[in-house]
């Protein structure tokens, strides 16, 4: 019983270490955040969170190359988008962000105000010509879309953006944090290409850290339902 005991926590105490694939390295190709961010959307999911600017021609380029790839990623991956805040300008593009999304327009919008910023030359950082963007492009009721730019909603939301610059530490754009551990960016990363590989290296690397995780735990009940004899 007792090399059964033995053997037991050994495979635990195995089954504890990461069974990440081997690869990109921490510190090089990317780096763990000093202090994990408390912004979890789906606790069961691996979040991913991609900070961006509207303003940012290679934000554009990474969300382009993220349409499809997303859909690859699994049913136990949760993406999302989030307006990186550094000042005023970013502010009131971060407004326009959650504004679309308290208006339901998100999906049809967001890639037409990238385009109109990046390819038309409008710089759309002030209400007034948010507002008359969206009239033009989908019908949008001035009115309703100033309800939603200024609403508690819309500016509760721009606040927790700002905490994620800020905790991430982020110095630009774009970057991709993973499950509120991980930070990717292009320079570490070598381009916009090898973000999504690095990436997908580290929701692989948290899947085999839950399922060992998950292994351990099963060990850790069987462990515990084991009798030992009394000696004697």
């Amino acid at each position: 019983m007792g090399k059964l005991l033995s053997g037991l926590f050994l495979a635990l105490i195995t089954l504890s270490v990461s069974a990440a694939p081997a690869g990109y390295r921490e510190g090089v190709d990317f780096k763990q955040l000093k202090q994990s961010l408390p912004v979890v959307v789906t606790p069961d999911k691996i979040e991913i969170d991609t900070v961006f600017w509207y303003g940012c021609s290679h934000c554009f380029d990474l969300a382009r190359m993220q349409e499809n790839w997303k859909e690859k990623l699994g049913t136990d991956v949760d993406t999302s988008d989030v307006p990186v805040i550094f000042g005023k300008p970013w502010q009131a593009h971060a407004q326009l962000f959650y504004a679309l999304e308290d208006l339901k327009l998100l999906d049809k919008a967001h890639f037409a105000v990238f385009d109109a910023v990046q390819k038309q030359g409008r710089r759309l950082d002030n209400e007034k010509d948010m507002a008359a963007f969206l009239k033009e492009r989908y019908g949008v009721n001035e009115a309703d879309f100033e309800r939603a730019y200024d609403s508690f909603g819309v500016r509760n939301q721009t606040q927790k953006a700002s905490a994620i610059t800020r905790g991430a530490q982020l110095t630009g754009v774009p970057a991709i944090i993973v499950n509120n551990r991980y930070l990717v960016d292009p320079a570490m990363a070598g381009g916009l290409e090898n973000m999504l590989k690095v990436t997908e290296y580290l929701i692989e690397k948290i899947r085999a850290e839950k399922e060992a995780a998950g292994k351990a735990e099963k060990l850790e009940k069987a462990v515990s339902t084991v009798s030992v004899p009394a000696d004697g």
